[in-house]
């Protein structure tokens, strides 16, 4: 058959009469059974076989994103750094006070054990006063008896006198306790001044150290914070970059392995197919070719141009198996 009939038959193929009133019926489930292999022989090929073997797929090599361990703050926040610090100082100052007030009151006691011993002298210098004008007092008692003047003036002017002189140290012993007692008490306030100064001022100090260290602290906890967020921030920009470049990464490789295929398909246009596909097509061909060769050829070639499925599954060899079922003798 020559080149230009075998083009008339091919366009009498597509383009004739495709009703026929030729029965296949004899041949129908035979060439279910065909369509059926053919169609498991494809399955079975796209699965296995990949136009661009050697490609690692980029999206399932590569995790949607990479999980980076990110540094949490795990210090006091304000109101504790605050809270804490006020009671330490506050122990410390709670102590260092008592220590003030210890050893002021152990002066204080000092002048208060002075102020009740030199009133216990007082007494006992009093009490010795008593006792000497006393004796005194009958002394002079003695005298005017034996002088016979026990009933006179004279006595009642010598116990006068004896009994003034007797008010007189007891009034100036009084007077001189009464000037200790008031130096001693002025000694006394005094030390409560200082006692009082020295707690305001350990109470300022105290003040000036909570504040200084609550500063600190805090300034330190926010340096803190801060280098934190910037080594959250480089992680999260990281993770950003990592995305992008992921996407671009697998839109890359998908643009490149279209245009393979493409680039594929126009070779398989150009010079067929070739390696794995051609072996693969060449052996449907081969089942396709055995099943229509054995039947008419005008029965062959009605069902050929009936099957729908035959040419998707023979791909480029469709052509070739019309064309060789047509050049049968028979």
């Amino acid at each position: 058959m020559g080149w230009s009939e075998f083009k008339k038959k091919v366009k009498d193929f597509f383009t004739g009469d495709k009703s026929g009133n030729i029965d296949t019926s004899p041949y129908a489930d035979k060439e279910k059974e065909l369509n059926d292999k053919l169609k498991e022989m494809d399955d079975n090929f796209k699965l296995s076989y990949d136009p661009g073997e050697g490609y690692e797929d980029i999206e399932d090599l590569l995790p949607e994103k990479i999980e980076f361990e990110y540094r949490e703050y795990e210090g006091d926040d304000e109101d504790t750094i605050k809270e804490k610090t006020e009671k330490k100082y506050g122990e410390y100052l709670e102590k260092d006070t008592q220590n003030v007030n210890d050893r002021y009151s152990a002066k204080v006691g000092e002048l208060e054990d002075k102020k009740q011993s030199a009133q216990k002298d007082s007494e006992n210098k009093v009490k010795e006063t008593d006792e000497k004008y006393g004796e005194l007092e009958k002394e002079i008692v003695k005298q005017l008896v034996e002088k016979g003047l026990y009933r006179s003036s004279i006595k009642s002017s010598q116990k006068q006198f004896n009994d003034g002189e007797k008010r007189k140290e007891i009034s100036r012993l009084g007077a001189e306790l009464n000037g200790k007692l008031d130096a001693y008490d002025s000694q006394i306030d005094k030390l409560r001044v200082e006692e009082k100064a020295a707690i305001g001022e350990l109470d300022l100090s105290y003040a000036q150290k909570i504040r200084s260290e609550i500063d600190s602290l805090l300034n330190k906890r926010e340096q803190e914070l801060k280098a934190i967020e910037t080594y959250n921030n480089t992680l999260r920009e990281k993770e950003a970059k990592y995305i992008r470049e992921r996407a671009q990464a697998i839109e890359n490789q998908l643009a490149q392995r279209l245009k393979d295929e493409q680039e594929l398909k126009e070779m398989e246009n150009k010079n067929g197919y070739a390696g794995e596909k051609l072996d693969n097509y060449t052996e449907r061909y081969k089942i396709a070719y055995e099943f229509y060769s054995a039947m008419p050829k005008d029965v062959a070639k009605q069902m050929i141009q009936n099957n729908a499925s035959l040419r998707a599954y023979l791909g480029k060899m469709f052509s070739k198996l019309y064309g060789d079922i047509l050049a049968k003798e028979g």
